[in-house]
């Protein structure tokens, strides 16, 4: 079972780590995030954090953070 501090090494992993390392280097909130995307902010952080959910949210998260 996965906990809070839990670092995993699958790709959606990757992307959490990635989209939230992005988030805190801008001083950015996931809220902040879900606004200048006009998302909802439990959509955003679905998308962030679970593997499969939301791949067009992923999608817009990555181009807004600026992620490969």
């Amino acid at each position: 079972m996965a906990t809070a501090n839990t670092i995993t090494t699958t790709a959606q992993g990757d992307f959490a780590l990635a989209a939230k390392t992005a988030l805190l280097r801008r001083g950015m909130t996931v809220t902040a995030l879900a606004e200048t995307l006009g998302l909802a902010r439990n959509t955003v952080s679905i998308a962030i954090n679970h593997p499969t959910m939301l791949p067009r949210v992923k999608a817009r998260i990555r181009k807004k953070l600026h992620l490969n």
